[in-house]
């Protein structure tokens, strides 16, 4: 519902200052690169009156992956794996529409609100390796439904598929408003290139780790790995810092 009552008032707001503005909506444009815990991204900007002006771009955070093990929790005979290589990435490639309010029409001060859309599944983590033997388990799995064997995380239990993979994401709202303060112009006032500044915050909803497409609640984990797992869970906004450096085009 937020979603929509947000991108409802964006649309009016944006056609209603096109309409009384026209002298200066669309006159100006710039384009911009920024960099920030959204990645790397790069934009379009434009203004829609004195105390207006909006921006459209593509962010995406480059291909960062993590490695690791995990342990395979007993021994069939056959079966000569006791642990299985994993690799984490964050799957961040997504769409913005921000809208920058400036209570001066001198001043680079604004308000900012506006969503980003892209991908739901925001870190994954899969198998790098072992698929030959994880299907051999997944085939014992099959035949002895009561001493089932997998991949240990925590006091969970990950078995694998029929095609010997494990996998495992935190999934967030694809769609997300944001609302946040800076300085700096989408498109520069006076001069040729600009620079800016943004602190903010995206709400991407309530969070949750699947593993097999499965959704795994604290009470599936114990220990440590529980408490994470709550904590995780209970995150709701992504926070944003990001800095802009633009240059006029019109």
């Amino acid at each position: 519902m937020m979603k929509k009552v947000l991108l409802s008032l964006l649309v009016v707001t944006v056609s209603c200052v096109a309409t009384r503005a026209q002298s200066e909506a669309f006159r100006h444009y710039a384009v911009g690169v920024n960099v920030g815990t959204t990645g790397i991204g790069f934009d379009l900007g434009t203004t829609l009156g004195s105390h207006l002006q909006f921006r459209v771009g593509m962010n995406f955070m480059p291909k960062i992956k993590v490695k690791s093990q995990l342990d395979i929790n007993t021994s069939v005979s056959g079966i000569s794996l006791s642990d299985v290589d994993i690799e984490g990435k964050m799957n961040m490639l997504d769409l913005s529409m921000l809208l920058d309010y400036y209570p001066s029409k001198r001043s680079s001060f604004h308000l900012t609100a506006g969503f980003y859309a892209g991908k739901d599944k925001f870190v994954e983590v899969y198998n790098t390796g072992g698929k030959e033997e994880l299907k051999q388990i997944a085939a014992y799995n099959a035949l002895n439904p009561p001493q089932k064997i997998g991949l240990e995380l925590g006091d969970y239990l990950l078995e694998p598929d029929a095609q010997g993979n494990v996998n495992a994401y935190y999934k967030v709202s694809p769609v997300q408003p944001y609302f946040g303060i800076g300085f700096g112009r989408a498109v520069p006032k006076s001069h040729r290139v600009g620079f800016m500044v943004e602190l903010g915050v995206r709400y991407w909803g309530k969070p949750s780790v699947y593993c097999q497409d499965k959704e795994l609640k604290s009470s599936d984990l114990g220990g440590d790995e529980g408490d994470v797992l709550k904590t995780m869970t209970k995150i709701p906004v992504y926070p944003c810092l990001r800095f802009r450096l633009c240059g006029k085009i019109l």
